[in-house]
């Protein structure tokens, strides 16, 4: 598809379409700005003031485009926040430049994702070398536990030439 095509499938899209699509431009945008990956801009994850400061706390909007038929949020959805939060809770408490990738992770869904907004609370379980043991909750407006996990990261570390 060559650019006047799409723009032509765009100016034909229902109201709610085009409200995806533009969020898709402002994500892309935003990645310029901000520097986060695609998804979590997508997404409209955004950190949050935490009282603790061993727990890390992020949150997103509940609307539309992350409902499934159901009209409550997707697994995935709610499993890539876990993802999300906990792997940004590293980028957080590490030195600078430290890349952490997630090599395990188990996601147990309590109730389901409903209302305006997701919270994720994530925080450092244990460390050994390069090996970090994370957990997460995510919880609803109202408060009601939607989800956990734990998950392990490997943090990436470059090893120096000889």
């Amino acid at each position: 598809m060559d650019r006047q095509e799409v723009m032509e499938r765009i100016a034909a899209l229902s109201d709610r379409s085009f409200r995806a699509v533009e969020n898709t431009v402002r994500a892309l945008e935003q990645m310029k700005e901000n520097r986060y990956p695609f998804l979590g801009n997508f997404l409209n994850v955004e950190k949050e003031e935490s009282a603790d400061p061993d727990v890390f706390v992020c949150s997103m909007p509940i609307v539309p485009e992350v409902l499934n038929p159901y009209r409550i949020v997707y697994g995935g959805v709610t499993a890539t926040l876990h993802d999300m939060a906990m792997g940004w809770m590293l980028e957080h408490r590490f030195e600078p430049g430290s890349k952490f990738v997630t090599i395990d992770m188990q996601v147990n869904y309590h109730n389901p994702g409903k209302g305006k907004r997701l919270k994720a609370e994530a925080r450092l379980v244990h460390q050994a070398r390069e090996l970090l043991q994370v957990a997460c909750e995510i919880r609803g407006d109202q408060g009601e536990l939607v989800s956990t996990s734990s998950a392990t990261f490997l943090q990436l570390v470059r090893k120096e030439s000889v």
